[in-house]
């Protein structure tokens, strides 16, 4: 799932890309995309993310989920995927591929801004953490040095969130 380039470390749409397995298989005419965004919240939260927030949908469908959202286990993604598999193709499209000139840039930035094992992104975008930035809260001195490294490296994530995974 794709927490929309998520503001993942501040952790969007997790590239928020594939959540996981604890719903009905196809989606109902009468069910929208919000409903099954909430529903799939609600998997997350009970599948190992209790604090997984709301996302803010969009008129095509698409989620768009706060900053420092991190994106869910690979535990909770299986097991809501099929919830997940229910949306409509436009509302798992996150509007456009990741700019990954750009995010090099990004990298490279927080790499100059004190966290030297920033990596740089994979193909999908996703930057996979090392195990010295990866956080569940945001505060402490890890948090601290990301949410500087951020907040210098603005112009190179006009986004403003990133989508990361666990390296």
């Amino acid at each position: 799932m794709k927490l929309n380039h998520l503001a993942a470390i501040p952790l969007t749409a997790m590239s928020i890309v594939a959540f996981a397995a604890c719903g009905t298989p196809a989606q109902t005419h009468s069910e929208t995309p919000a409903q099954i965004w909430h529903e799939l919240v609600q998997c997350a939260r009970t599948h190992g993310s209790p604090n997984f927030p709301d996302p803010t949908i969009d008129s095509q469908g698409r989620a768009t989920f706060p900053r420092g959202t991190q994106t869910p286990s690979d535990a909770t993604k299986q097991a809501c995927q099929s919830i997940y598999d229910r949306l409509p193709a436009a509302a798992r499209d996150t509007g456009s591929a990741p700019d990954i000139a750009m995010e090099i840039q990004f990298a490279k930035c927080m790499r100059t801004h004190g966290l030297t094992d920033w990596p740089d992104p994979d193909a999908n975008g996703n930057f996979p953490l090392p195990a010295d930035l990866q956080t569940t809260y945001k505060s402490g001195p890890v948090w601290d040095r990301i949410k500087a490294g951020l907040d210098a490296c603005r112009a190179f994530n006009p986004s403003g969130g990133i989508s990361v995974s666990h390296g």
